[in-house]
């Protein structure tokens, strides 16, 4: 079985050389390519003839910008494993050929699941709607945290944090666990989309509750269902009789 050839775009030496100590654990037998620090840099080698990556682990925020630019200003015909600090940038990474989205400090145990994935992928029986499915769900897999206006700070909130989201005067809120309200300048369309769908659930137009602040549901006028919910909400949060059996198999699918 031939090696498995990787490119690393990281500009960080120590973060390279950890990389590159926990592939030698998780790979049996693979052959690094080249290091290469920046966008610059990447896209001149790439454009370059032969040397034809299997894989690539790409840091985000490099020496002179962001790897994204990388897929702008040349082919990537090889799917990559975006490495970084932040995990702001995980929903842009996955409209690239993104396979997965590693948070720094890499540990092996991320490290391995990552390269099974890619073996997945890489088997010819593998159809397409299952390969978009993996990619779905490695972009749910990352926590979204917020950036919220606090008195005269910008905090961190963890969607975790959030009991449920609901929209008051035009805007959205998130009412987190222990009660507190922040504006976010975001659609609940938005969050719907961005967030675990296997966590949140889209009440109506007005509320996206996470399944860990439903106490109950109790039935309402017209066989709707209304949510009992921990903070307590103002508003009441109704299900429509048309999506109670959704809602159902939804909260019953844990």
């Amino acid at each position: 079985m031939k090696p498995l050839n990787i490119l690393l775009v990281e500009d960080e030496p120590g973060a390279a050389a950890n990389l590159k100590s926990l592939l030698s654990n998780v790979v049996p037998d693979f052959r690094l390519l080249a290091i290469l620090p920046s966008v610059e840099e990447a896209v001149e080698w790439l454009r370059g003839k032969g040397n034809d990556p299997d894989l690539g682990f790409f840091d985000i925020q490099l020496e002179d910008g962001l790897s994204f630019e990388i897929f702008t200003k040349t082919t990537v015909g090889f799917p990559v494993i975006f490495t970084t600090a932040f995990d702001q940038y995980a929903i842009e990474a996955f409209k690239v050929n993104s396979i997965d989205y590693l948070l720094k400090p890499i540990n092996e145990k991320q490290l391995a699941f990552s390269i099974r994935k890619f073996e997945q992928l890489r088997k010819p029986t593998l159809n397409e709607t299952l390969i978009q499915e993996l990619m779905q769900k490695s972009k749910h897999s990352i926590p979204r945290t917020f950036l919220v206006h606090f008195r005269d700070k910008l905090i961190p909130l963890p969607s975790g944090e959030v009991a449920f989201f609901f929209i008051e005067n035009t805007v959205v809120h998130a009412r987190t666990f222990k009660n507190l309200s922040y504006p976010l300048d975001l659609r609940l369309d938005e969050l719907q989309d961005e967030l675990d769908p296997g966590t949140f659930f889209r009440a109506n137009r007005q509320f996206l509750v996470n399944r860990k602040a439903i106490r109950s549901a109790e039935y309402y006028f017209n066989g709707r269902l209304s949510l009992q919910v921990e903070p307590e909400s103002i508003e009441l949060i109704l299900i429509s009789k048309a999506r109670v059996t959704e809602f159902r198999q939804w909260f019953e699918n844990r």
